[in-house]
């Protein structure tokens, strides 16, 4: 009985898959700060690249997991 309660509460897998892949791009940009950061240039990098790139992470967390945030 508690398994369609979980069930419920989860996205539908198209949505899932549409999250994931409107993720790609974030991620990405996620790969170029952590190298750009290891090389050295982390003051390049703007506070927007950082808030788009763990908008990526947190979609990726939706997409893996189906869990709503609200």
């Amino acid at each position: 009985m508690q398994n369609n309660n979980n069930n419920k509460s989860k996205l539908a897998n198209n949505i899932r898959i549409l999250i994931g892949l409107i993720a790609i791009p974030s991620l990405y940009l996620a790969y170029m700060i952590i190298v750009m950061t290891i090389n050295g240039g982390a003051d390049k990098v703007d506070y927007f690249e950082w808030v788009y790139a763990f908008t990526g992470f947190l979609a990726l967390y939706i997409a893996v997991t189906g869990k709503k945030l609200f």
